[in-house]
């Protein structure tokens, strides 16, 4: 069962070298982007409140780099992605999916556009663009943020406009029945139905104005934040120590009856109640807002005792619904009782991360660690694929990206809560699948949609430039040699990921006033350090220092062998002996200007993997994957070679933000 079929079923129920943002990918606007024609869309509301979007401000420097991975310029072409597939002539609503398997490739609108807000482009848009400083299509942002304040609806949740939006009603998602002012349910054909929301939109939205709140300070967010979350807590349902919103989707001002279903299994989360707890949870570690920590703490309790989403270990429980679904596919799933779709569950743990976090609640951080540890061994941890589905046994062909990046944001949150040390699973995930995932090229998407049927464009699709539009997203359906086994993207997986993208790249380098410590050997800009990395041409790591510590750390990489005997350090070319703590190297203290040059000798390696039910052969440089065989066809992975090389460097502008979102 692939997510887009997901989606319609769920009418049913109630290197990875970095890539600059070149001219040749950098999509700026056309005078005609869709089919559509001039519509008018019937927003909630006409008059909102002023606003402005304060400029990235920081430091940006040319600067000569290792030709390795960069996350900065992975989140350029993440920006890229983002705003090129918006519609400029509908308000910049993005196309969600884009099929690369027709003639032509195309990318496509319909109710599930608003993965713009559920699934995450719109939070991590800005978080990237304070990573980055970039400008570019910059005057995408204001359009959202204007639209998502004209989605207020007078009862203050937002809404999802169907008028004036002829594909709004297509393959519509978790949101039926929709109920009404006065109690009664109908469904999104009927016409009279002129907008609707689930609380998984509301949640992601309240993220998104936190963003920018913590930006520019503006009250007006704070208060349509807290207008929502009342309205939200108005409409939850209480049964003894927790909380839920009933199944379906609903209008402006509507009520439940007393025959409201209450969600379990995939509805739980996809609905929206287990996905409110992080946006009420961030909330509420920014502002001390406690109506918003009070209903994250009950809908926590009633994702561990009633959502029958998990055991009591974290282990993901295989629902009745997606059993179905997977029969339906041929999959015998009756005797598998753990399972079910990966990115929901782990989405689910990421939730009840943020409200750990927030509340200091070890207890509720301890299963999301134990989940997250069986989560591991349900995919190739070496790599970082992770199924779309679980069904027992390495059965699964393909993984959304969605699932990397969750594992990925897992792993970097529950490391810097202090509930274990993960940073060489995030090492390996982010080298590998995750960096393979993004899409760097678009030659082999026109070469293969050439050799495919003729197929005419539907009135809510367009072909303009569908390949280099899509420069950044990340892959929907990805084997462990290919990047599409088929379709291409839906832009959940470009949300998600882009988000993990800020995880990574914010906590990978960090100062606590005295000390450094360096976390990933990748290439990274910061106030206190630049840090070149040659990994995986060979074991070696500079580090330029901006400004003087009391002491310098720098994690060994697992693949270094244990005694250390064999790194080297040297100061401005003076050799010096470091301390090992731990898993860092304590270098001592350095001063601004100093040149710190770190040597650990990495070898090549020949492993046998199983990737999505296929045995692989990987060679690897440290943890690194260099080539597979069997090699792929549509969009080959690990095309590589280029690392048993001499090592080659690239110009680039640096950027240095003088922001600091703790996200």
């Amino acid at each position: 069962m692939d997510r887009r079929e997901f989606v319609a079923r769920s009418v049913l129920i109630l290197g990875a070298s970095a890539v600059p943002v070149e001219t040749a990918y950098c999509w700026r606007f056309g005078p005609a982007a869709s089919n559509l024609g001039t519509l008018k869309i019937g927003y909630p509301r006409t008059q909102i409140p002023s606003f402005e979007i304060p400029a990235y401000q920081g430091l940006s420097y040319q600067d000569r780099i290792p030709d390795t991975l960069d996350i900065a310029s992975r989140a350029e072409l993440a920006i890229h992605a983002m705003t090129a597939i918006s519609d400029p002539k509908l308000d910049d609503e993005v196309y969600w999916f884009a099929d690369f398997f027709r003639n032509p490739p195309a990318m496509i609108h319909d109710f599930n556009d608003w993965v713009l807000v559920a699934e995450g482009l719109m939070e991590a848009v800005p978080l990237l663009r304070v990573a980055t400083g970039s400008h570019l299509n910059d005057n995408v942002d204001p359009v959202w943020m204007k639209v998502a304040l004209q989605c207020v609806g007078t009862d203050g949740l937002f809404y999802n406009p169907l008028e004036g939006r002829p594909w709004g009603r297509l393959s519509p998602s978790f949101s039926l029945p929709v109920w009404r002012a006065d109690g009664t349910t109908t469904n999104l054909d009927d016409p009279s139905v002129k907008e609707v929301t689930t609380s998984s939109v509301c949640a992601r939205l309240i993220r998104i104005m936190t963003v920018y709140f913590l930006r520019d300070g503006n009250p007006m967010w704070k208060a349509t934040i807290e207008q929502m979350i009342h309205r939200l807590r108005a409409l939850a349902v209480d049964r003894e120590d927790y909380s839920y919103i009933p199944s379906g989707g609903f209008e402006v001002n509507a009520k439940f009856s007393g025959d409201a279903v209450m969600p379990t299994g995939i509805e739980a989360i996809e609905g929206g109640n287990v996905r409110l707890i992080q946006g009420l949870s961030k909330y509420y570690e920014v502002t001390g807002y406690e109506p918003a920590r009070q209903l994250a703490a009950k809908l926590v309790r009633y994702t561990r005792k009633a959502s029958e989403c998990y055991d009591t270990g974290g282990r993901f429980l295989f629902s009745p619904l997606e059993k179905q679904w997977m029969k339906e596919r041929s999959y015998d799933v009756d005797e598998v009782r753990l399972g079910g779709h990966f990115h929901s569950r782990t989405l689910g743990l990421l939730n009840l991360l943020d409200y750990a976090t927030a509340a200091k609640d070890r207890e509720q951080m301890e299963f999301v660690r134990s989940g997250f540890e069986w989560a591991k061994t349900q995919g190739s941890s070496l790599v970082g694929f992770f199924p779309e589905y679980i069904i027992g046994g390495d059965r699964y062909p393909s993984c959304e990206s969605c699932e990397v990046g969750d594992m990925i944001s897992l792993a970097v949150k529950l490391t810097v809560a202090g509930a274990g040390d993960y940073w060489d699973d995030v090492d390996r995930w982010v080298r590998n699948q995750f960096a393979e995932n993004q899409l760097t090229k678009s030659d082999w998407i026109y070469s293969m949609a050439r050799t495919m049927e003729k197929r005419p464009l539907e009135y809510n699709e367009t072909d303009e430039g569908v390949g280099e539009r899509n420069i950044g997203a990340f892959a929907g359906w990805a084997s462990g040699n290919e990047w599409a086994l088929q379709s291409g993207i839906m832009h959940c997986c470009t949300g998600n990921c882009s988000c993990a993208l800020y995880y990574v790249w914010e906590r990978m380098v960090v100062h606590d006033g005295e000390n450094l410590r360096v976390n990933l050997l990748l290439n990274r800009a910061s106030p206190w350090a630049d840090v070149h990395s040659y990994i995986p041409y060979e074991g070696r790591v500079d580090i330029r220092i901006r400004e003087s510590c009391r002491d310098v750390l720098v994690r060994v990489p697992e693949w270094v062998k244990d005694d250390g005997l064999e790194i080297t350090c040297k100061i401005n070319g003076t050799s010096r002996e470091p301390r090992r703590e731990g898993r860092f190297l304590s270098i001592g203290k350095s001063h601004q200007g100093d040149q710190v040059g770190i040597m650990f000798p990495m070898d090549e390696r020949t492993v046998k993997e199983t990737i999505g039910g296929v045995p692989y052969t990987l060679v690897l440089r440290g943890s690194t994957v260099i080539s597979i065989d069997p090699p792929g066809k549509n969009g080959a992975l690990y095309l590589r070679a280029q690392y048993r090389g001499q090592v080659t460097f690239r110009d680039v502008t640096r950027f240095v933000s003088r922001e600091h979102i703790v996200w």
